[in-house]
């Protein structure tokens, strides 16, 4: 599914359709598979309304004529109430099929434009948003479903029966007008209120769910902290329940109010037409029936429509939300997907030119810059990068596998230069293990469940993490890891086992030797890198291990977010060894 929403920053042209809202076009998106079912369902919707308020017709003129009530009034009763019950069953099961399709898709369209963002919009945004937007907001809007078939059917009901009345009555009819009117206008003040109210109960949503967040993610600390566990659920995440709780009270209280007003209006309405002598309702008998019957049959939809009108407002405020949270992460533009052979395009250098890269370094809290870098790699070749905690090591990564833009300066590949277009491309040619990775429960774009052969792959990767000593722990079935409950060195070590079976051409390693135990170390230095750079692969590996610079190509240092040495072969451990710093990331 391709759902449009790009804006235009383009003045509209005199004269021209002003361009749908983003809500609006949000929706309209969602529903262009669905166009065939929506229009069904909202023609029955209209027939239910139609069937009901000849059914009340029929009824009216069976009690107020009593010699025409033959069998021809009855029969008529009886199909309007076929129809309106067939409508009514087709229109709901629609609408909730409709439901259900939206909510997926929304999802769907939300996953796709994340995965599709830049790493550096990812990290700024946050999952507490994305998280409030496909929970809570896609319920919003999953509802409005389930509400429209009501406020079409109700609608079709009140339209119909004022109708009705003004066949009637026209004077009755205006006044039935004039109530709605003005109760309409009292309900669109409470309206605004309502809105504003869950705006901001959707902000302080996205800090609720921040919150939660860190109520699993803190969970350590606060169990070895009490006062800290206190203040945490009583005092942040309890007043984020309670922002959120009082700004939606406050939008439904004014929904209510409204609702009030005008079915207090309708029973004004009702009085004058049936105690107001002018209007001649009291001259007789059956008509003032008619009347009454027309009004109470009136009274249970319009009621049904007004409280169905919060459920769309809130989805309009939902879809605004959505679009606004999308618009962060960036523009629609997407770059054409890699070859299935990108992955494993040789390459003769890769070469960064002038680097630089910029973020806010939450140490120091300023600007930090790396760079400007100048670095050539080649297949075939072991790095080694070292330096002190905030010296830039990660991000250099970051930067050098193309998750993060370059600045200033450019990367090329045999002296091509990288663009926007070229950098999903550019991507697939590296393997990484970053210090905070993330350990997916299957091989996922390397074993396809659905191949016959993937009992071949599962065998080549029980293989290695037998290697690895992890075969008493876990086995890869149909492509998936029976277990991830392990610890963190274990994990890493099945990292490893997909980064070798992803066999790209360049391999980075972010400290990944950090959290193993002394012979797995030796393993992952002495035999799986080596055997790595001995298949022509190219590997970068972020470290403090002195005792293996030896092994190194070349061995380079990054103090401030520049090199500040460069060192090849066995020398490097005599070289950098006594100024490495301790240390995880950079």
């Amino acid at each position: 599914m391709t759902v449009a929403n790009e804006r235009s920053d383009a003045p509209s042209s005199h004269g021209a359709a002003a361009p749908p809202k983003p809500a609006a076009r949000l929706i309209l998106a969602l529903l262009k598979r669905s166009r065939g079912a929506f229009s069904i369902a909202l023609v029955a919707c209209v027939l239910n309304g139609i069937a009901s308020v000849m059914l009340v017709a029929t009824l009216n003129r069976a009690l107020s004529q009593s010699s025409l009530a033959d069998s021809s009034l009855a029969w008529r009763f009886a199909l309007c109430a076929v129809v309106a019950l067939a409508t009514r069953v087709l229109s709901g099961v629609l609408f909730a099929r409709l439901s259900q399709d939206t909510m997926a898709q929304l999802r769907e369209h939300v996953a796709r434009r994340v995965a599709r963002a830049e790493l550096r919009d990812v990290e700024r945004i946050g999952a507490a948003p994305v998280q409030s937007v496909l929970t809570d907001d896609a319920t919003n809007v999953s509802m409005l479903f389930f509400a429209l078939p009501n406020i079409v059917m109700h609608g079709s009901i009140v339209f119909g029966c004022l109708g009705y009345l003004a066949w009637l009555s026209w004077p009755v009819c205006l006044l039935a007008l004039a109530a709605i009117v003005t109760g309409s206008l009292g309900y669109h003040t409470g309206d605004r209120r309502a809105i504003a109210s869950l705006e901001a109960a959707g902000k302080s949503q996205d800090k609720l769910f921040g919150y939660l967040g860190a109520l699993f993610a803190g969970a350590k600390e606060l169990k070895l902290h009490q006062a800290r566990a206190r203040q945490f659920v009583d005092g942040q995440l309890g007043a984020a329940i309670g922002e959120v709780r009082d700004h939606r009270r406050r939008a439904f209280s004014a929904y209510a109010v409204g609702v009030g007003w005008i079915i207090f209006l309708f029973y004004a309405f009702l009085g004058a037409a049936a105690f107001w002598p002018s209007l001649g309702v009291r001259a007789d008998a059956p008509v003032a029936a008619g009347y009454v019957i027309v009004f109470l049959f009136m009274l249970v939809p319009l009621d049904g429509l007004l409280n169905n009108l919060p459920t769309v407002n809130a989805a309009r405020v939902s879809l605004d939300r959505i679009e606004k949270v999308m618009a962060e992460f960036g523009g629609l533009a997407e770059a054409p997907p890699p070859s299935e052979n990108a992955a494993h395009a040789p390459f003769e250098t890769l070469t960064l030119r002038g680097v630089t890269h910029s973020y806010f370094h939450e140490r120091d809290e300023r600007m930090f810059r790396i760079g400007p870098v100048d670095l050539t790699f080649r297949p075939g070749e072991m790095v080694f990068i070292v330096g002190g905690n905030g010296s830039g090591k990660t991000t250099l990564a970051k930067v050098l596998t193309g998750l993060y833009e370059p600045e200033d300066g450019v990367i090329e590949v045999d002296g091509r230069p990288v663009g926007a277009h070229e950098r999903a491309a550019y991507r697939e040619r590296f393997t990484a293990v970053f210090n905070d990775f993330h350990l997916f429960d299957a091989l996922l774009g390397i074993v396809d469940p659905d191949d016959p052969s993937r009992a071949q792959a599962d065998a080549r990767a029980n293989a290695l993490v037998a290697k690895l000593a992890l075969d008493h722990k876990v086995q890869v079935v149909d492509g998936a890891f029976s277990t991830r409950a392990l610890s963190t060195g274990q994990r890493k070590r099945l990292a490893l086992v997909v980064a070798y079976l992803e066999d790209r051409p360049f391999y980075l390693f972010d400290e990944w030797a950090a959290d193993q135990d002394p012979a797995f170390r030796a393993v992952f230095y002495e035999q799986l890198l080596p055997e790595l750079r001995g298949r022509g692969k190219t590997v970068v590996v972020i470290t403090h291990d002195d005792r293996y610079f030896p092994l190194a190509d070349r061995v380079l240092k990054l103090d401030n977010g520049s090199i500040v040495s460069e060192t090849r072969g066995a020398r490097a451990a005599r070289a950098i060894a006594p100024e490495a710093a301790n240390g995880t990331a950079g």
